[in-house]
């Protein structure tokens, strides 16, 4: 029981952060975007998105010489992204799907594909993390070319928003942070009870990291910017497929084998974003959608611990 007590608290102390950073974050994204002169999808898709703590947490698996650790937790966050996040925004409010998203969202399921052919090898080598960083850098600067705009005469002067930007970056440090003490709290449950790394990476170390696209989903619905949480989540998938498994490669090769069961996800996950089509006809994700996707991450989670 006390070696559950430090990883409990830890957790609990990275949710803190997580919703204070996610709320800070949503309150000051549209300040942000006009001080920026770009969209409030760009910073959702490029900052929301990025998960520099899932990124870290991937690299210093590979370094310490547990690539299934590595990888897993880049797939499984992709997953808990997908299916858990997305499921509860649509079951919670009608989840916009514009058609920008719908365009983010083939990218990301290219993205995923890319990813999924790399590791479907068995190996994915310091040669294709590298080609997987360099995919993400241009697809940041395509994002960046189409969603900038000028700004409004006298915008950038406004004293609305000139904190917005500051304050913005200082919730998506809450985030990094919460999302660090998370992490450290699902590594000491991993120890406890002693399950596969695969599976572990997969499930309950990926829910960790991305815990912070949770909170975001909270704290987007409750200021109306359910477009954030879209774009959040597309963003996150992205960066995860690339820079998370590309840099944790660049570390050390990630050894998994032909048959290892994160090639598996990596197919469902590389398809899942597409699920936003669904919502092309109505403009919004139907929330049967919602009900099937979060009982898919469930199901899946009790298969992968049990196997």
């Amino acid at each position: 029981m006390a070696d559950l007590l430090l990883p409990l608290l830890l957790i609990a102390a990275g949710a803190v952060l997580l919703t204070v950073g996610a709320e800070a974050f949503a309150e000051h994204v549209t300040g942000a975007a006009d001080r920026l002169g770009v969209s409030v999808l760009a910073l959702g898709v490029l900052l929301a998105g990025a998960e520099p703590e899932e990124a870290v947490t991937a690299m210093l698996a590979a370094s310490q010489g547990h690539p299934a650790l590595a990888a897993g937790d880049a797939i499984g966050a992709n997953l808990v992204i997908l299916t858990l996040t997305l499921g509860l925004a649509a079951l919670l409010t009608r989840l916009p799907v514009s058609r920008a998203a719908l365009e983010y969202a083939v990218a990301a399921a290219v993205l995923g594909a890319v990813a999924w052919l790399f590791l479907r090898t068995g190996v994915l080598g310091r040669i294709e993390g590298l080609v997987l960083v360099l995919l993400y850098a241009g697809g940041v600067a395509w994002v960046w070319r189409r969603e900038s705009r000028p700004p409004l005469i006298g915008e950038l002067s406004e004293g609305r928003t000139g904190w917005a930007v500051p304050l913005l970056l200082l919730g998506l440090l809450g985030m990094v942070l919460g999302g660090a003490l998370a992490v450290r709290g699902a590594e000491g449950l991993v120890d406890v009870w002693r399950v596969g790394e695969s599976a572990i990476g997969l499930t309950v170390l990926s829910l960790a990291t991305s815990a912070e696209m949770v909170a975001l989903v909270w704290a987007g619905r409750r200021r109306g910017l359910t477009s954030l949480v879209v774009a959040g989540a597309v963003g996150a998938v992205a960066y995860n497929a690339t820079v998370t498994l590309g840099l944790a490669a660049l570390v050390s090769p990630l050894a998994l084998g032909r048959h290892n069961v994160i090639a598996t996800v990596a197919v469902l996950t590389s398809v899942l974003p597409l699920v936003l089509l669904l919502g092309a006809r109505s403009g919004f994700l139907p929330r049967w959608v919602g009900a099937l996707l979060v009982g898919g991450y469930a199901v899946t989670v009790a298969l992968l611990l049990a196997g």
